[in-house]
């Protein structure tokens, strides 16, 4: 299948989101390996050397140039904020406003391009991933797996993550419901896939102190025991 970048929704988180979804300690990261799977438009990685940390991405929108990203990432961002109906039911305790929810993509969009190369962004579509096994201490995971859980199903999902612990010593998934946030459970209104995944690997559903959509404030730690 071909990939066209007119189909790709670029969208990029920073740092600092990364620290509140992932419930992360910079300074016990440092010295350590990361790696953003998929990282899309972020720039969690250029971000981390700043606290020494080893941070590298991979994803299936880095086979194109970075001009074109960032082309494509700008009218991404204005199709997003057009309408910001959609953001009305959200919490933005950690944002503040629309407005600086905005600034959040754009910033990331902006550090993510100017730090885009080889040496730290490969190319790789999940559910495979070409790292050697165990490359990385963790692997980061935001915004993919039980988002779209009504495209990408329960066999894409186990694969991938099975993929995720072969080449990393830890793994920890971030938001655990759909994009629509359409799924009722009596427990957490989380995706079903999450509950399903947790008890496939032994994952921890363990809450951050982060909820921009409702029911959106958990992360999953799944640890590689082998």
């Amino acid at each position: 299948m071909s990939l066209i970048l007119d189909d790709f929704l670029i969208t990029g988180r920073t740092f600092e989101e990364y620290v509140a979804f992932f419930d992360l300690d910079a300074e016990a990261l440092r010295g350590k390996k990361v790696l953003d799977c998929p990282g899309g438009a972020s720039s969690f990685v250029a971000q981390a050397r700043d606290f020494e940390i080893e941070a590298h991405a991979c994803d299936m929108l880095y086979r194109f140039e970075r001009d074109a990203i960032l082309e494509q990432g700008l009218k991404s961002i204005d199709h997003i904020y057009r309408d910001v109906s959609w953001m009305e039911d959200n919490n933005f305790e950690f944002y503040g406003s629309i407005e600086r929810h905005r600034s959040f993509r754009e910033n990331a969009l902006t550090q993510f391009c100017d730090d885009y190369n080889p040496v730290y962004y490969r190319y790789a579509q999940l559910p495979k991933l070409l790292y050697d096994d165990q490359t990385f201490d963790i692997v980061l995971s935001s915004h993919l797996l039980f988002v779209y859980d009504d495209r990408l199903d329960i066999h894409f999902h186990i694969e991938s993550i099975r993929e995720m612990l072969r080449i990393g010593r830890e793994v920890r998934l971030f938001p655990l419901i759909d994009f629509k946030n359409s799924r009722v459970d009596e427990e957490k209104n989380l995706s079903p896939y999450a509950y399903a995944i947790a008890e496939i690997f032994g994952g921890e559903i363990i809450p951050v102190d982060f909820e921009f959509q409702k029911n959106g404030g958990y992360m999953m730690r799944i640890l590689n025991r082998n």
